[in-house]
């Protein structure tokens, strides 16, 4: 069973230069909730970053969004550069940490505190640590999107046509 530990994002999407970190290593559920404070915001839990941050998960598992969106728009517009996510979680007693990036293009996976050996890391991605990850933690980036990262920006599981199902 994969445990979330933390995540930290940089200059991803709406968050900027300042590290902004949630923790999910708590033995309480930890629940996501937005208000949105800025000016003509009228406390709506539109624009708080809710999405942000399922999209710096996937980001982060997959490399990429759970929607359509460019990875290169991914960066922070303001910075357009020093894009990182961090990823820390534990499956089966084991430890692991992805660091993933763009601008420069950055990817580093550890188990145990302990830097995997790469190959090749052309665009910050490398097809065998890729398939690593997905088998550790037995999800493909598919599954995630319609399974776990339910949103408007994908069919749920159940509305795909069954061959789509069964490639899942």
């Amino acid at each position: 069973m994969i445990k979330l530990k933390n995540i930290t994002l940089r200059n991803f999407l709406s968050i900027g230069q300042v590290t902004q970190a949630v923790d999910f290593d708590k033995k309480e559920l930890t629940l996501i909730l937005g208000e949105n404070l800025d000016l003509g915001g009228d406390g709506a839990r539109n624009g708080t970053g809710k999405t942000t941050l399922i999209q710096g998960l996937s980001y982060a598992l997959f490399g990429v969004p759970i929607n359509n969106i460019r990875k290169d728009n991914l960066v922070n517009r303001t910075n357009g550069k020093g894009m990182l996510v961090t990823l820390e979680f534990n499956v089966n007693g084991t430890n692991y940490k992805i660091e993933r990036g763009r601008k420069p293009n950055v990817l580093k996976f550890y188990v145990n505190n302990e830097l995997q050996k790469q190959e090749d890391t052309a665009q910050g991605e490398n097809k065998e640590t890729q398939a690593e990850i997905e088998r550790i933690i037995h999800m493909s980036s598919d599954m995630f999107k319609h399974i776990v990262a339910l949103n408007t920006y994908s069919t749920p599981f159940l509305g795909l046509k069954n061959n789509e199902q069964r490639e899942i």
